[in-house]
């Protein structure tokens, strides 16, 4: 173990999805880490971690609430992280975005994470920011999504389907991740965190699929009406902006910097 992995590492939003994986993957590899609880954010007193090298930020929400907006938990609490790093004098810190961050989309979710990544780009620290596309796995929220209408024996197609997705695995995010945090290639740079394969979303319902399961679609604008109305719709509002977005990434680049081979993700 390198003298950088001796010191413990630092995690927000541990009981997320990926924070559950990262945390089980640390366990195997037995890396020091410490949790901080999302309630630590709302004290006055930011807290001191002791013997934290780098702190890994996955706090963030894909939907708004009356209770909580984007600018309140996506960017606030990355001003506090950034803090929390500073006064512990933690280095660096490592941020999951999102595919499609900018201060020009019309989603809000996306100009929230622009917002972020600027915020930690102008901090001082050192920094890996990852734009992941959607992340599968047990218990991921498109996992559940599609499992949970293939139940009902009928998958939505908001759009004509054809858009793309790069899915990656969450077993090859938490590796990249480890890489991260010691390699000097993933200083200061925002990197595209996308699988090998491209798959329209047409191809990927229909490889998830049971044979009695009728895939159906309906236009953007009537789904987004219905997003905005109905409680149970499948898809919120900014699950309709990522997938009309069409993002695609620079996979071959997240390859050549970690020197992994990723596994292509065809269905669920």
């Amino acid at each position: 173990m390198s003298k950088l992995l001796k010191n413990r590492i630092a995690i927000t939003g541990s009981t997320g999805f990926v924070g559950k994986n990262l945390t089980k993957f640390f366990d195997k590899s037995d890396t020091n880490y410490t949790s901080i609880k999302k309630t630590s954010f709302q004290r006055k007193k930011i807290p001191l971690l002791s013997r934290c090298c780098c702190l890994i930020h996955l706090i963030g929400i894909g939907d708004e609430t009356t209770e909580k907006s984007f600018d309140k938990i996506n960017v606030e609490i990355t001003k506090k992280a950034i803090m929390i790093c500073k006064r512990s004098k933690i280095k660096k810190i490592i941020y999951l975005s999102g595919l499609g961050a900018s201060k020009n989309s019309s989603s809000k979710y996306f100009v929230s994470k622009f917002k972020s990544e600027q915020i930690i780009k102008n901090s001082g620290l050192d920094y890996t920011i990852f734009r992941p596309s959607y992340i599968i796995g047990r218990d991921d929220y498109l996992t559940k999504n599609i499992q949970k209408q293939i139940k009902k024996k009928k998958i939505l197609i908001p759009g004509s389907g054809t858009y793309i997705l790069q899915p990656i695995s969450i077993d090859d995010v938490c590796k990249v991740i480890n890489i991260a945090l010691n390699d000097k290639k993933f200083s200061k740079k925002i990197i595209d965190l996308v699988g090998p394969e491209k798959i329209s979303f047409k191809k990927f319902l229909k490889n998830s699929a049971r044979p009695n399961v009728v895939l159906s679609k309906m236009s953007f604008k009537k789904a987004r009406n219905y997003a905005m109305t109905e409680k149970y719709f499948p898809y919120g509002i900014e699950d309709l902006n990522i997938l009309s977005g069409n993002f695609q990434g620079n996979h071959q680049r997240l390859e050549k910097l970690s020197g992994l081979r990723f596994l292509k993700i065809r269905s669920i």
